[in-house]
């Protein structure tokens, strides 16, 4: 029998005093797939959005959770109970004004650690402008699967990033050469550690990346993916040290007032043929393969996390045609992982899909 890994009872959000989720229920299996079916404003983003705050402390549509709290109100608080991998899993979470969230997750009613719940991958239109979109996106693709994979390397991360901060505030107030040495040479020290593990990563990553080629290779449908490469950007002059690559450019960042050189500004550049992916490849083109990647990864999450991964696709049906949704289909079922996917299509359009009948559905 399958074992069941998330179940959601009476699931209820309200927005700005809009009732957007009333009373939805589901039940979650291993290697399922659940598309929420309704039109824009009926509340399927607002479902995603519960289910990854929950799971992740963080909001799909904004970084202050502060903007989540009703205008008439001083805080929020969400709560959860069910089922994850047939153990009974509860999950809270409350927010006010002048407090960091708080997650309380137990299972069995014993206190459980974050590692001990799902992972949780979202994937909005934010996330398919990948390739076109700023550095930002592709570094937050990055960094978040190296920590969770590496689990040192987001305290590795945090230090360098406090001493960024203090850098930042040297250059930008204009500090003294001696105030502005010392925070430099703490950031080489920082930097070179995160910079060394980013490098290693990126391998790891490569290589789970590199499976696309492989596929290209074998499957007629994804040979205009054939010549698949990334190329890896540490964040500084290439061929120069962390050191050199501050010091040549401190005119430059006392001119902006912030640190344009280190890990901060990895960037990562998908090429086709040797050619920018993102200058020959169409729209639907450049979604298939962003979806490519995200999924590639699984393997390697799956071995880091016992408690397996939940995908949340909000409306990617919209980017797509049935030929690559089809692709996209196959590739959902070879994760084995839960896959929850929101659209707007009416049920008649959906039962003549044969992307979305494949999915147990959700009517809102």
């Amino acid at each position: 029998m399958m074992s069941s890994l998330l179940r959601i009872e009476n699931l209820s959000k309200k927005y700005k005093g809009l009732l957007a989720n009333d009373d939805i229920n589901m039940e979650i299996f291993s290697g399922d797939v659940r598309c929420i079916i309704g039109p824009n404003g009926s509340g399927k983003t607002s479902c995603l959005e519960v289910i990854h705050l929950l799971l992740t402390r963080k909001s799909l549509k904004t970084r202050d959770l502060k903007e989540c709290i009703r205008k008439d109100q001083n805080s929020f608080f969400l709560g959860f109970q069910g089922l994850s991998r047939g153990e009974q899993l509860t999950i809270s979470a409350e927010k006010s004004l002048n407090t960091r969230i708080s997650i309380r997750a137990n299972i069995n009613n014993e206190p459980s650690k974050g590692k001990n719940l799902p992972l949780c991958q979202s994937i909005q239109a934010r996330n398919l402008r990948l390739l076109e979109g700023e550095p930002e996106l592709r570094r937050d693709l990055f960094n978040k699967i190296m920590f969770h994979v590496e689990h040192e390397s987001y305290e590795i991360n945090q230090r360098y990033k406090k001493v960024l901060i203090q850098r930042n505030r040297a250059l930008k107030n204009k500090s003294s050469e001696k105030e502005l040495i010392i925070w430099t040479n703490q950031l080489v020290e920082e930097g070179e550690e995160l910079g060394k593990i980013n490098k290693e990563f990126f391998q790891k990553f490569y290589e789970a990346a590199m499976e696309i080629q492989k596929d290209s290779s074998k499957k007629e449908e994804l040979l205009f993916l054939n010549g698949f490469k990334i190329k890896y950007s540490p964040g500084w002059d290439e061929g120069l040290k962390l050191k050199e690559a501050l010091r040549n450019s401190i005119n430059k960042d006392q001119a902006l007032g912030y640190t344009t050189q280190g890990p901060h500004r990895l960037d990562l550049k998908f090429y086709i043929q040797n050619k920018l992916a993102k200058s020959i490849l169409s729209r639907g083109q450049q979604t298939l393969l962003i979806l490519l990647i995200y999924f590639k990864m699984n393997t390697m999450l799956n071995q880091s996390q016992k408690a397996g991964l939940i995908y949340l696709l909000d409306d990617i049906t919209s980017e797509l045609d049935e030929k690559n949704l089809a692709i996209t289909l196959e590739q959902i079922y070879q994760l084995g992982s839960q896959v929850i996917i929101t659209s707007i299509k009416a049920a008649e359009e959906v039962e003549g899909s044969p992307f979305l009948s494949e999915f147990k559905q959700i009517n809102l």
